[in-house]
């Protein structure tokens, strides 16, 4: 008696399908592709406000102002900006932004009430004004 096993007709024959993959990079590709769409019918740049153009500025130049950064205050400022008339002359040391009230916009001017604190004075308000230049804000004294 032999005890050999034919296992021949029992056997399954498995074939990889690579349909589940294709799906995958499909839906990937049509993720993408969506992502890609949105952002050329409406590129960031255009979501931005000129509040949050403002904001930006503002922010900026507190920083620039702790880290007596010279190059980048004049960046951000008039020409005819006086850096001893202008916004935080009266200021030592570090200044801490906490935010901004409210900002008016006529044309190219704006004004903007910025609330402030350090500096050797006690938290504040102060009114900046700002102009603009093409898509970006100065802020002037």
């Amino acid at each position: 008696m032999t005890d050999q096993r034919d296992d021949s007709g029992n056997s399954e024959t498995k074939r990889a399908s690579a349909g589940p993959f294709i799906l995958a990079v499909a839906i990937v590709a049509l993720i993408l592709g969506g992502i890609f769409v949105s952002s050329w019918l409406s590129p960031a740049d255009e979501n931005v406000t000129a509040e949050d153009r403002i904001s930006r500025v503002v922010a900026d130049y507190v920083a620039a102002h702790n880290e007596n950064d010279t190059k980048t205050l004049q960046s951000l400022t008039c020409a005819n900006f006086d850096p001893k008339t202008g916004p935080l002359a009266d200021s030592e040391g570090d200044v801490e932004m906490q935010g901004i009230n409210q900002s008016s916009i006529s044309g190219d001017r704006a004004t903007t009430d910025v609330r402030l604190s350090g500096g050797g004075q006690d938290q504040r308000v102060e009114v900046w004004t700002l102009t603009r230049d093409g898509d970006s804000w100065n802020i002037c004294t």
